[in-house]
């Protein structure tokens, strides 16, 4: 088999993956897909309901009013209630949607496996370590993390959407040197999350270079462990001799992960922090000069906090990128061996029938 780039083994996983929404399980993909959209958005509502109570909350606060008080009290309970149910029926739409590709995924390279195991019981090149690790482990995280991603990616954008409308609204504008800056807390939120979004590429990067390299060990020392077991014979010092260099080597592999990890940390210690006081700062000389309430502060401080979150999503979730596209492609190569050897087969079984002299005497 050629080896292929990591661009090709992506598109061949993301080809694969999407044969769940046709063929029999089409009419369950798309049920669970549309249950898994209408929860995100759902959740937007209630987050959204949620930034307007603050501001009720804290006027009230702010106007000592003991009615207001009392409703937003029993306000947000109704809200605790319904975000709750909200947070339910996101999960269970979401892990029986990852569950139901999975054993989909499963079952289809189960079957090419063993079809072409029965066909070519030897034929799996050095570089294809365990076959069986990749259709459970690399299946199973393949879907679930792409799964989290796509849905997060759906999310960083209805939120970040939604909530700068509202940091637009509540922010209005504010005189700079005698300029007018309207909607500066949109501009604010967008500058604050490009800094930290950069720093964590800058650092984040290089993590998941490592991140791939990591999994990629794992993969080779259940292939040694597996081989070990299988040639395992009275005299064992070779078989040891090579699991050691095999832990050895993930082992090094590891660190280079704790390491870049370490200064993740640095970073996104830091930002949490700072983030949610950046817009209570920038909030301030409107608060004091009363153009703002306690209300519309609160309110404006926690959908900066909605937005800079939905912004850094990505920059957050660079390993879980980095674990999926490593599982991916481990998926896609066994599944592009398989349809290679499919591809020889009728050639093979030519050449037998022609090389068969009772064959050739019946044609």
């Amino acid at each position: 088999m050629a080896e292929r780039s990591d661009k090709h083994l992506i598109r061949h996983f993301l080809s694969l993956a999407a044969r769940f929404w046709s063929g029999p399980t089409r009419q369950v993909a798309w049920l669970l897909t549309t249950g898994f959209l209408v929860c995100l958005v759902a959740n937007l509502l209630l987050a959204l309901a949620i930034n307007l109570w603050n501001k009720f909350f804290f006027d009230a606060l702010q106007a000592r009013d003991p009615a207001a008080l009392v409703l937003s009290i029993c306000s947000v309970l109704l809200l605790s209630v319904l975000n709750a149910s909200a947070a339910v029926a996101l999960i269970q739409v979401r892990m029986r949607l990852q569950l139901r590709w999975r054993q989909w995924l499963a079952r289809n390279l189960v079957e090419r496996w063993l079809a072409n195991r029965a066909i070519h019981p030897s034929a799996s090149p050095d570089w294809l370590d365990n076959p069986e690790a990749r259709i459970a482990d690399d299946g199973r995280l393949s879907i679930e993390l792409l799964v989290d991603l796509v849905g997060g990616v759906i999310n960083t954008l209805i939120v970040s959407s939604s909530f700068i409308l509202v940091l637009w609204y509540v922010g209005g504008s504010i005189v700079l040197g005698g300029l007018s800056v309207p909607g500066y807390l949109v501009l604010a939120v967008l500058m604050y999350s490009s800094a930290t979004s950069f720093l964590m590429y800058k650092l984040g990067w290089p993590l998941v270079a490592r991140v791939e390299e990591k999994a990629a060990g794992e993969g080779n020392f259940r292939y040694a462990l597996t081989r070990a077991r299988q040639n395992m014979g009275p005299d064992h010092d070779g078989e040891t001799a090579e699991l050691n260099a095999s832990l050895n080597a993930l082992v090094g592999l590891w660190i280079a992960v704790i390491r870049r990890q370490s200064l993740m940390v640095i970073l996104t210690g830091g930002n949490s922090v700072l983030s949610p006081v950046v817009p209570l700062l920038i909030c301030a000389p409107k608060y004091l000069s009363g153009d703002m309430t306690l209300g519309d502060l609160m309110q404006a401080a926690t959908a900066f906090m909605q937005v800079h979150t939905a912004l850094n999503w990505l920059a957050d979730n660079a390993i879980s990128l980095a674990n999926w596209s490593a599982s991916a492609r481990r998926v896609a190569e066994l599944d592009d061996l398989y349809h290679e050897q499919k591809a020889e087969l009728p050639a093979a079984e030519a050449d037998t029938k022609t090389n068969d002299p009772q064959r050739a005497q019946m044609g």
